[in-house]
């Protein structure tokens, strides 16, 4: 199969929506571990990003998530809207001249991300963040479609694997941020950042 700039943008707007019905619960979340600010930040970049969707009328995807990665670093400079910019500037380049891409190249999408956010975090699965949803969601949807070919498939498995280790956040000490400075009172809730990978996974894994 093979997706378009509409298809990225359609995915890209799914995932804004999604974010947006979760601030309220991101930003308790938040405010029990951190300052309080991840239902904000993804609001604001949820707005970015569906902005940048209406804007880009180029066909070149990688072209479109950098100007879409651009957009998000203005409109939310947070840690979690830097970590995100970044992220999808990281994809931006790799997909750069590209008109379509394939499922191939979808699977691997986050292991870049999973990359671009250890490098800039300085953060790993354990830490309580959101590499503890996104590390076994890149991991199992790799090797389920290496396995069967059946994106469909991989995206479902990915998903489980997401909200099993958004769950086990629930009990861990945070090791990075603000969170790190609370320390026994982030023991009690999960990671916001994480609960988001994997209710927006889930989401994406029943499109069409």
């Amino acid at each position: 199969m093979i997706y378009t700039l509409q298809d990225v943008k359609n995915i890209i707007n799914v995932s804004a929506e999604v974010a947006l019905s979760l601030k309220e619960l991101l930003t308790e979340l938040d405010s029990r571990s951190g300052d309080g600010d991840l239902g904000i930040t993804m609001e604001k970049s949820a707005h970015a990003l569906m902005i940048e969707i209406c804007k880009y009328e180029g066909k070149d995807i990688g072209e479109f998530l950098i100007k879409s990665a651009m957009s998000v670093n203005r409109a939310a400079p947070s840690t979690m809207g830097t970590l995100l910019s970044c992220s999808i500037m990281e994809l931006g380049k790799e997909f750069k001249g590209s008109e379509e891409i394939t499922c191939e190249q979808i699977v691997k999408v986050p292991a870049v991300i999973v990359d671009a956010i250890m490098k800039r975090g300085k953060a790993n699965r354990g830490d309580k963040t959101i590499l503890d949803a996104l590390i076994p969601l890149a991991d199992v949807l790799q090797a389920s479609y290496a396995r069967d070919m059946n994106l469909k498939l991989a995206l479902k498995e990915a998903a489980s694997a997401a909200a099993k280790g958004a769950n086990r956040t629930k009990g861990m000490i945070a090791k990075v941020g603000r969170a790190k400075w609370i320390g026994e009172r982030s023991r009690d809730y999960p990671d916001g950042g994480a609960v988001l990978c994997a209710v927006l996974i889930e989401n994406l894994s029943q499109l069409d």
